[in-house]
Parts: structure tokens; sequence; C-alpha cells
């Protein structure tokens, strides 16, 4: 009953923040020698939208949004998301055991290559993709990379690669550091003591250990996947789903379908949460560890 109550209320707080930032424009206005506040017209604004959202089943309310491909294009971008994510994790992972794995020497320069990744701008490496597909174009003349969404085309690989790069290397930082934190644990120089090898240590204990922490960063690694892939659909003009969502808002879309599309873009967010919360609960029922 409790999470519960804490969900409606989340809920709540997250519509009341849509209405407050979608019609904050409108208590400003500007008069003739000073600035003038119009509470009044924002909050007949506010109540009209209430109103969309309590009678959001009608089909006038959503005509915009039922005009434009907005299940295929989330689809479209969705596929993108997970596919991205799951490489991330996957490559991540590999690349933090190879690395910590390693000689020291060689560990310290290829974290100094991670950090110095992670530090590289996400346009820039847009740009640079964009630079290399175009450059291979002209000295092969073979056009296997699909770079641009035009004729309805939606590229994969490219759009993949692009928007994963940056966040790969933001959660490779992130487990070398709580790797490198997790070693000074008592527990890891117990197993050592008892001679268990290294990469049994990093594998058994020290990762599982750690778990909560990763869920937990793959939120900031599925906000920064979202703002690279409204990047890339827009400057490689792919019909995905965050350019669907900016022609509501320009051709004046209802309150309900602008709702309705920032949900749609939380709901992987939502999906972390959950999945963070059952990761924590599973591993805090299981703390007795047999080294």
């Amino acid at each position: 009953m409790k999470r519960l109550i804490s969900a409606l209320f989340r809920i709540a707080l997250v519509l009341s923040g849509f209405l407050f930032i979608f019609n904050l424009p409108l208590i400003l206005g500007i008069g003739v020698d000073s600035v003038e506040i119009h509470f009044d017209q924002f909050w007949e604004v506010v109540k009209n939208n209430l109103q969309f959202l309590f009678q959001i089943r009608d089909d006038m309310y959503l005509s915009l949004f039922k005009q434009l491909d907005i299940t295929g294009s989330y689809q479209y971008t969705m596929s993108i998301l997970i596919i991205s994510l799951t490489s991330i994790i996957l490559i991540a992972m590999v690349t933090m055991i190879l690395i910590m794995m390693a000689p020291e020497k060689v560990r310290n320069f290829m974290k100094n290559g991670v950090n110095f990744f992670e530090a590289v701008p996400d346009l820039l490496i847009i740009f640079l993709f964009q630079f290399f597909v175009i450059t291979l174009y002209k000295a092969t003349g073979f056009k296997f990379l699909r770079l641009y969404g035009v004729f309805g085309v939606k590229p994969y690989f490219i759009p993949i690669i692009t928007v994963s790069f940056l966040p790969l290397f933001l959660l490779l930082q992130f487990l070398i550091q709580v790797i490198t934190e997790e070693q000074n644990q008592l527990y890891v120089q117990y197993v050592k003591a008892k001679g268990i090898g290294r990469l049994r240590t990093l594998l058994v204990h020290m990762i599982r250990n750690i778990l909560p922490l990763i869920v937990l960063q793959l939120r900031t690694v599925i906000w920064v996947l979202l703002s690279n892939i409204y990047l890339v659909e827009y400057m490689f003009n792919i019909n995905g789903f965050t350019k669907q969502f900016v022609i509501i808002i320009y051709q004046g879309g209802d309150f309900a379908s602008l709702v309705a599309c920032l949900l749609m873009l939380s709901l992987p967010l939502l999906v972390i949460e959950a999945a963070g919360w059952l990761v924590s609960k599973r591993i805090k029922g299981t703390e007795a560890v047999s080294l």
C-alpha cells in the first residue's frame, strides 16, 4: 500500500511538472514599459490541459498523434536503444575484465585511453562517423553503410555505433573506478589470502557486489543514449520517434500527445528503476556469500 501511494504521488508530481514547464511561458508577458505577469491566463490553460488528460480517450484530442507513424518510429528508436545498451554492457564488461587482468603498465595506459575517449564531445563523434562513411564511399565507390534515413530508409549499423561510442566509455570508466575501489575491501583481501585466483575473485565476488551500482549507473547511460539518439536522428534525417516528437511540438500538438510522448520516452528509465530495485532486493536477501 505504501509503495502504491508513493507511485501515485510520483505520477502526480510528473504530471504537475509537465503542466508547469509547458505553460510557464504564459505567465510572463511584455508590456509597454514593464514585464507583466498573467497568472489568470496560466491557470486557465492549466485547467484546459487537465481536461485534455481526463478526456484522453476522445478521438479529437490525439488526432495529430494518430496521423503520424508513432508506432513504427517508436519501435525503431527503442530497438536502437536496446541494441546499443546491450552492446555497451557486454563490451564494457569484457573490456573491464581485460583491463583489470592486464599488467600494471598496460592497465594504466588503457585507463588513460578510456579517460581520453570519454571526454570527447558527442557532436565530434557524430561528425567523425559522417566523415568516415562519406570518405569511404568516395574512395571505394561502395555504399554498404547506410548513413541517412531518406526515402523511408531506417539505418541501424551506423546509428548504433554512433550513439554507443561515448556511453560505452562512460560505463567502462565507471566500472574500472568501482572495481579499483572494491579491490581494497577486506573480503577481497580475504579471498586472495585463501589462494583464489584474480579472475575468479573478479567474476564471482566483486562484480556481484557492484551489480546494484552498475544498474544505477545504467540510468545515466540511458539518458546519454537518448540524447545521442535525438542528435543522430536529427542530423542523419532519420524518421525516428524523437523526430516525430519534434513534429508534434512544432505543429501545435495537444497537451495529451506531448505527455504521451514524454512518458513513452521515459519508459526505459522506469524499467531500469524497477530492475535496480529488484536486483538490490535480491542481493540484500542473499548477503551471506560463501568464500
